[in-house]
C-alpha cells in the first residue's frame, strides 16, 4: 500500500512538474538577499536557519489530507502546489544564505546545520542537488555535517537518477557507501576539488 501511494504521488508530481513555473519574482529574490546580507550575529544566523527548517517540515506531513481527500483530489493537488511554492521560497533562502555566510557549523546547533541539505533534499528535481554536492561535501569534511546526512542526501539523488535505491552487500562502511554513491553519480572529479581545497585549508590554519 505504501509502495503504491509512492508512485501515485510521484506519478502526479511528474504531471504537475511538466507545466510549472516559477513563483518567486525578483523583488522576493532581492528582498530574501537583504534579510539574509543583515544576519550579523550567531543567533541571528541560528534563529533564521531554524526558522527556514521549521517551514520546510511544516508543509511535508499529508496523511490526514489523504485520508480525507484522496491523492486525487482538488485539495491534495492545492497541498502540493503550497509544498512546491515553499520548497522553491525555501530554496532561494538556503543557496543565498550559502553564497553569503557559507555552510553553518555545528556549533550552531542541529537544526541550522541540518536545514541548507535538507531543504536542497527537497528541492524538485536533480539539478538542484548536484548544483550544491560541493558545499555538502565540504560540510561533511568539516563534521558540520554526519556521514547519515550526506549519504541520505546522496541516496535521493541516485534514486532520481536512475529510479532505484542503491544497493550494497554488508557489512560496510558509511564512507564505503558515500564514495559509491559519489562514483555512480560522476561526482567524484568535483569530490576530490573539494578535497584538494579542505586539505589546503586545513594546512594554512595550522600554520597560523
Amino acid at each position: 500500500m505504501k509502495i503504491l501511494k509512492t508512485l501515485m504521488v510521484l506519478s502526479l508530481v511528474s504531471i504537475l512538474a511538466c507545466d510549472k513555473k516559477s513563483d518567486i519574482s525578483d523583488e522576493q529574490i532581492n528582498q530574501i538577499q537583504k534579510e539574509i546580507e543583515q544576519l550579523f550575529t550567531f543567533e541571528e544566523k541560528k534563529i533564521y536557519l531554524e526558522k527556514i527548517l521549521e517551514d520546510d517540515q511544516n508543509v511535508r506531513d499529508d496523511s490526514d489530507l489523504v485520508l480525507q481527500h484522496g491523492l486525487d483530489s482538488p485539495e491534495y493537488i492545492e497541498f502540493i502546489n503550497a509544498q512546491w511554492k515553499q520548497d522553491e521560497i525555501n530554496l532561494v533562502k538556503v543557496e543565498t544564505y550559502l553564497e553569503i555566510h557559507g555552510y553553518p557549523s555545528k556549533e550552531i546547533g542541529d537544526m541550522a546545520t541540518t536545514a541548507p541539505w535538507m531543504v536542497i533534499h527537497h528541492a524538485q528535481g536533480y539539478e538542484a542537488r548536484e548544483r550544491n554536492f560541493k558545499v555538502i561535501y565540504e560540510a561533511y569534511l568539516k563534521d558540520d555535517i554526519t556521514d547519515g546526512a550526506i549519504s541520505f542526501y546522496l541516496g535521493r539523488m541516485y534514486d532520481i537518477k536512475y529510479g532505484e535505491r542503491l544497493k550494497m552487500k554488508s557489512p560496510y562502511k558509511p564512507e564505503d557507501e558515500i564514495n559509491l554513491l559519489i562514483n555512480k553519480l560522476n561526482l567524484k572529479k568535483k569530490k576530490i576539488e573539494v578535497q584538494e581545497q579542505h586539505e589546503k585549508n586545513t594546512h594554512d590554519e595550522t600554520k597560523l
